[in-house]
């Protein structure tokens, strides 16, 4: 048995990614939430950890993303120029060979719990790609009531 297992969170957001990518494709999947009384938010999950590593914050700016993401609407771009305004670290994207990005809000009610964030290259989410985003919000969900869970029973 390992001495540090996998937290459950991990397990969901890996079946997530694995689920987006054969269904519209990815080249990478991260997982933010929205930190309780602060205005930043956190990555708890990354495909690839070693370029976007767990823990990651940025800063949860007022714009009209944030609007939308927390109307519950996803957020879809398929050049860097449609979604670099509201994004602060768009030359780390772009430098990666990202060029297009889903964003999904994860709500439980009215609270925003964050999103899950899909990159690929530009163009690449062109077609129908909204049912296959919405089909996972109920687990992503599970995986952020998981991810809770998780911080309240780790040792302080």
């Amino acid at each position: 048995m390992s001495a540090h297992p996998t937290p459950e969170f991990e397990a969901t957001f890996a079946a997530i990614s694995e689920r987006l990518r054969q269904r519209i494709g990815h080249r990478l999947l991260t997982v933010s939430r929205v930190l309780p009384h602060e205005p930043s938010v956190e990555r708890i999950y990354s495909s690839q950890p070693e370029a976007y590593p767990i823990h990651g914050r940025k800063p949860r700016d007022t714009t009209e993303w944030t609007a939308l993401m927390e109307r519950g609407e996803c957020f879809v771009a398929n050049h860097p120029d449609h979604f670099g305004p509201h994004f602060s670290d768009l030359p780390a994207i772009v430098g990666q060979g990202l060029g297009a990005v889903i964003n999904i809000p994860i709500l439980d009610g009215r609270r925003m719990l964050g999103t899950l964030n899909l990159l690929d290259k530009a163009g690449a989410y062109g077609g129908p790609v909204l049912d296959a985003c919405l089909a996972v919000r109920d687990q992503a969900k599970e995986g952020f009531f998981q991810h809770e869970q998780w911080i309240a029973q780790r040792p302080a």
